[in-house]
C-alpha cells in the first residue's frame, strides 16, 4: 500500500529534481538532506515560530524549517526568477487557502518546466471542520481571479469561521459522519462578524479556507477552468481521500484537457457521491446564507464602495488606527 509520502511524490525524486515545497512549517515532506529545494511560505521563520507558539497549534516550532522566499505580493515568478524553471512544486494543505485560486496555479505554472509536477494535498470537506459548508463554485473562483485577491474576502473570513464544526471533539476525522448530532460549531457568528470586520477595516491578512472540495467537486471545478483556458495543467495521478484528505498530481503542460478531467469528475460523482449536508446544520446554514447575502449586499452598495476606497487611501497615507 502506498504511503502518503509515495502519494506526493509519485513522479518527483528529490535526488535528481530541484524544487519548491510550499508551507511546510515543522513537517517538510522533502527535506534539505534529501536534495535540493526551496521552501516558501507567506510569513519569515521568525513570524512563523512566533504565530504558532500556541501549542494548540500542534506545531512543533523548533522544527519549523528555515523559509528560503515570503510569498505575498510579489509573485511567485519574481521570487523563483533565478532557479525556474523547476521540476516540481508540493504544496500539502496549501490550495484551499489561497485567495485567487486561479492565479496561483497560473503562478505555480511559470516557474515548472513543461512535464513538472505540481503535487497537492488537499482536505476534503466532508471529513474536517469545513464539513457544513458548500463546495466551491467557478463563480466565486473567477471574481477573485478578476479581482487579482491577494488576501482572503470578508465572505471568505466570515464562511470559514462561523460554519467551522467539529466531529466527536475533532477537527479533521477519518471515517464518514455516522451520527450528526456530535457536530459541534467551533465559533459564534458574532466572533467571525468580528474577525471579518476587523480584518476589512485593517487590510490585515486573516488565515482561512477560502476555498472548500471533495474530489468529485476539485475536478470538475479544475474542468470549468481548463474550458475558459485558465487551466495549464493536466492530472497526472489521483489518490482518493485517506484520513481527511486526497491527493492529486497535476502535470504542466501547454493545453489542458477539459474532457478528461471532466469525466473523471464524473466517474468520481456517481460513484462516491458526496453526501447530504446534515439535518441539524439546516438553521446553521440558513443563517450563514442570510448573512452572507446581507454582506454582499453592503458590498455591492455605493456607500461601501466609497469606504473601501477610503480605507485604502488612508492605508496608503499610514493613517489607519489613527484619528481622521
Amino acid at each position: 500500500m502506498a504511503t502518503r509520502n509515495d502519494k506526493v511524490l509519485r513522479y518527483i525524486d528529490p535526488a535528481i529534481h530541484i524544487g519548491v515545497e510550499i508551507g511546510p512549517l515543522d513537517k517538510p515532506v522533502i527535506t534539505r538532506e534529501m536534495g535540493q529545494v526551496y521552501y516558501i511560505d507567506h510569513d519569515t521563520t521568525e513570524v512563523l515560530r512566533d504565530r504558532f507558539s500556541d501549542p494548540n497549534h500542534n506545531v512543533d516550532v523548533n522544527k519549523i524549517v528555515d523559509v528560503d522566499r515570503v510569498w505575498g505580493e510579489k509573485g511567485l515568478a519574481e521570487l523563483l526568477q533565478k532557479e525556474a524553471p523547476l521540476d516540481y512544486v508540493i504544496a500539502s494543505h496549501v490550495i484551499e487557502h489561497v485567495p485567487d485560486l486561479i492565479g496561483w496555479l497560473s503562478e505555480v505554472r511559470a516557474i515548472l518546466k513543461l512535464g513538472g509536477t505540481l503535487s497537492l494535498v488537499i482536505p476534503d470537506k466532508r471529513q474536517c471542520f469545513d464539513y457544513c459548508r458548500m463546495t466551491t463554485r467557478l463563480p466565486e473562483v473567477v471574481e477573485a481571479y478578476l479581482q487579482r485577491s491577494r488576501r482572503p474576502s470578508s465572505r471568505q473570513i466570515f464562511e470559514h469561521i462561523s460554519a467551522a464544526v467539529t466531529y466527536r471533539g475533532s477537527a479533521a476525522w477519518s471515517e464518514a459522519v455516522d451520527d450528526e448530532s456530535h457536530l459541534v460549531r467551533l465559533h459564534t457568528i458574532e466572533s467571525a462578524w468580528t474577525a471579518a470586520k476587523t480584518a476589512f477595516e485593517t487590510g490585515d491578512y486573516c488565515d482561512v479556507h477560502c476555498w472548500v472540495f471533495t474530489p468529485d467537486s476539485f475536478f470538475e471545478l479544475l474542468g470549468e477552468i481548463a474550458s475558459a483556458d485558465l487551466l495549464k495543467f493536466e492530472i497526472a495521478e489521483f489518490y482518493e481521500t485517506e484520513g481527511c484528505e486526497f491527493y492529486v498530481s497535476l502535470r504542466a503542460t501547454n493545453v489542458a484537457k477539459a474532457t478528461e478531467i471532466k469525466q473523471l469528475a464524473a466517474s468520481l460523482t456517481s460513484r462516491a457521491p458526496s453526501p447530504s449536508l446534515p439535518v441539524e446544520s439546516a438553521p446553521v446554514l440558513q443563517e450563514l446564507q442570510f448573512l452572507r447575502n446581507r454582506i454582499e449586499a453592503m458590498e455591492s452598495s455605493k456607500f461601501w464602495k466609497m469606504r473601501e476606497a477610503w480605507f485604502k487611501i488612508k492605508q496608503q497615507l499610514g493613517l489607519l488606527g489613527r484619528e481622521a
